[in-house]
């Protein structure tokens, strides 16, 4: 079981003041919850990054957290896809 944080322990240990910063997300969708899943507190980090140290907009990091998402999926389903094609292969070995 993996263990849920609450968003503000993240943004304390980013260094970041909570209330702006979430309103700002929120706003377009994101971190609704009080508590995250770790690949959600990772997402809340690139955001962090995002906005403060690139200077991308809040709905700049809505586009970029749905397109490093769907690139994660694709490369877990090019994985499985991948690991069955070389079973298949094996087993045609035989």
């Amino acid at each position: 079981m993996t263990r849920r944080i609450r968003v503000e322990e993240v943004l304390i240990h980013l260094g970041v003041e909570a209330r702006p910063f979430l309103e700002q997300l929120r706003g377009e969708g994101l971190f609704e919850s009080d508590e995250l899943e770790p690949e959600q507190a990772e997402d809340l980090r690139l955001a962090t990054v995002l906005m403060h140290e690139l200077g991308v907009n809040a709905a700049g990091v809505e586009v970029a957290l749905h397109l490093r998402r769907r690139l994660l999926a694709l490369e877990r389903r090019t994985r499985t896809l991948a690991d069955a094609l070389e079973a298949s292969v094996r087993l045609g070995e035989r």
